[in-house]
């Protein structure tokens, strides 16, 4: 399970490091899913949209952090997805709207 964020499809301003590691992130999570695909190791993508961390509240200071979801919550979806018993692979999981699909973006 890997952990990528919005901000890997979008071209915020002040934020291109992190973008672009995102980015590269979900291509190396894709390909390695395909690699992978007739194996017993399942690869996946966890996007848990905006969450109460201490980084969050530093690009974001103005934001209301009792308005988000704790690391707790998020979590609470990403340890299922890591156990044994899990058999999707290849997908990308949005917390937000609890959906998991197929992997966003070209194949």
């Amino acid at each position: 399970m890997f952990v990528t964020s919005g901000a890997a499809s979008k071209a915020s301003a002040y934020l291109g490091p992190y973008a672009a590691s995102k980015a590269a992130l979900e291509t190396l999570v894709r390909v390695w899913a395909r690699e992978t695909a007739a194996t017993a190791v399942r690869v996946n993508l966890f996007d848990p949209g905006p969450i109460r961390t201490r980084m969050r509240a530093t690009v974001f200071p103005g934001e209301d952090p009792l308005t988000l979801d704790t690391p707790d919550q998020a979590a609470e979806f990403i340890v299922p997805m890591c156990a044994p018993d899990w058999t999707e692979t290849g997908k990308f999981y949005d917390y937000k709207t609890r959906t998991l699909m197929s992997f966003r973006g070209p194949a």
